[in-house]
């Protein structure tokens, strides 16, 4: 099965600029940004990140702000977070040399500490991700889910890591889940390792792997409002503990009532009505634009060209961009 799994993947592996070039901290960015975030997308955000931080050392010295800037878009800010402080370790206390050294930095866990240490450092050590889990439950037809399946799918990653090329065998299997044995229409046909498949033979590769419990979705509403007061905008910084923090938004409540607390309902307007989901959150957003004589102390006014500049979680951006659209620079909103 190791020869056949790693013969199709030299012939078969994706083109990826982390391939191309590799090193641990590649390696590292990478792993991390492919964290619940297809492929296609995070490859042009790899590549300015790379042009902006080449190294351990330049992330290091880098401004949060900056770092959460450039990962604008790509969602899950808290790996942003984790890249630079544990970058900030390494700078501190040296590159990892092995699996117990990559584990005690800051943010990085067994997956990607098993990422690193195989594919840049050629040694042999495991990883097990969804598309690993998703192999290992149909080669072996295994019908666990959750928790118990992914032990169980580590015990065997462990088992089956020995030999040549741990890294490539690591990425193969990632690889073929992504690409051929997918989650609801698996290719069969093309599988090089399909003569060693269980659920394959068995004709039920779609059972596998058991269905999770779903979780509950929770209806959630956001009231936003975006304070106008000449010709700047009124923003405030994420709290700590909150989605996004550290990050930029709008004045943000879960009942307007608490809004008009704070600022009173003068000149208020309707802007935008969405819906978004964060984790297993649905969120009713309504934003309202508020004009105010004088600006707001507990607030930042930032103008509208440095509004672009912060860093704004994908909402609170949607939102801004309907407000630049909306208050033109000839209104009296945003007087010259």
């Amino acid at each position: 099965m190791r020869q056949e799994l790693l013969a199709w993947y030299d012939k078969n592996r994706r083109a990826m600029p982390w391939r191309d070039e590799v090193s641990a901290y590649r390696t590292w960015v990478s792993e991390v940004m492919l964290q619940q975030t297809q492929v296609v997308t995070v490859i042009p955000f790899f590549e300015r990140w790379m042009a902006r931080f080449p190294s351990v050392a330049a992330l290091a010295e880098a401004d949060e702000q900056e770092v959460l800037s450039l990962w604008q878009g790509l969602g899950y800010y808290r790996r942003a977070r984790s890249l630079l402080s544990g970058a900030k370790f390494i700078h501190e206390n040296g590159l990892p040399k092995n699996l117990a050294e990559w584990l005690k930095v800051p943010g990085v866990g067994r997956y990607t500490a098993g990422a690193i240490c195989s594919i840049a450092l050629q040694q042999s050590e495991a990883l097990v991700d969804g598309n690993v889990e998703r192999v290992f439950s149909r080669l072996t037809a295994n019908d666990s889910s959750d928790a118990e399946l992914s032990r169980q799918a580590w015990v065997w990653a462990e088992q089956n890591i020995t030999g040549e090329r741990p890294g490539d065998w690591n990425q193969a299997l990632m690889e073929l889940g992504a690409t051929v044995c997918k989650p609801k229409e698996p290719n069969c046909q093309e599988c090089p390792v399909s003569t060693f498949c269980k659920a394959f033979r068995q004709g039920t590769p779609t059972g596998y792997p058991t269905p999770k419990q779903k979780r509950i979705v929770k209806e959630l509403t956001d009231y936003v409002w975006v304070p106008i007061s000449r010709g700047r905008a009124g923003i405030e910084q994420i709290p700590s503990g909150q989605w996004w923090e550290g990050m930029w938004q709008f004045p943000r409540a879960s009942s307007s009532s608490q809004l008009e607390e704070r600022f009173g309902n003068q000149w208020l307007t309707s802007l935008i009505s969405f819906r978004h989901q964060v984790t297993h959150h649905r969120i009713q957003v309504v934003a309202s634009i508020i004009h105010l004589d004088l600006p707001e102390k507990s607030l930042v006014w930032v103008s509208f060209e440095e509004l672009a500049q912060r860093a704004m979680p994908a909402p609170q951006r949607k939102i801004a961009k309907a407000m630049l659209h909306t208050v033109k620079p000839e209104s009296p909103l945003n007087p010259s």
